[in-house]
């Protein structure tokens, strides 16, 4: 009798320890799946493009006018790249499904590029932000330069500078 009920113990904490293995390696259902990023028109020449980078790396920019690259481009990426572009945008994004604009421009100047970030999410759900970079108060000022580095650190400022 002792025997069975050992063996029934010890089958039990080995589902239960399977159960919680399985469980932690499946994916968050909020986990990201794509950032994307736009960047609108200004009252001038100002670069107007796209850009999505995907979980595994991988971009898409398209070049729309004023940029060195007009049309699609891809390239390859990894994982890495992904998240270090979450890590970069993590203090800006809003919560999912809701759409956020910077508030505190004041001083602002209004003939300056918009851009619209938006995180998406396995489900399909989306956060996003909208700045005007012609927010010149402390904190809109750090978002542009965040933004405006982008780019670069994606290796595809050759596409869009003129």
């Amino acid at each position: 009798m002792r025997f069975s009920i050992t063996c029934l113990m010890v089958s039990t904490l080995a589902l239960m320890t399977a159960g919680c293995a399985q469980h932690s390696a499946t994916p968050s259902e909020n986990s990201l799946a794509e950032i994307r990023y736009e960047v609108g028109p200004c009252y001038g020449t100002c670069p107007v493009y796209s850009v999505a980078v995907e979980a595994d790396g991988t971009t898409r920019y398209i070049g729309e006018r004023h940029t060195a690259v007009e049309g699609e481009r891809t390239q390859a990426g990894n994982a890495t790249v992904f998240r270090s572009l979450q890590e970069r945008l993590a203090a800006m994004q809003p919560d999912m499904g809701t759409t956020q604009q910077t508030l505190d421009c004041e001083p602002r100047a209004t003939d300056l590029p918009h851009y619209t970030v938006t995180w998406v999410n396995q489900d399909g759900e989306q956060a996003v932000l909208e700045h005007d970079t012609g927010c010149h108060s402390a904190n809109g000022r750090e978002r542009t330069e965040t933004l405006r580095g982008l780019n670069a650190e994606l290796g595809i400022e050759n596409w869009v500078q003129q």
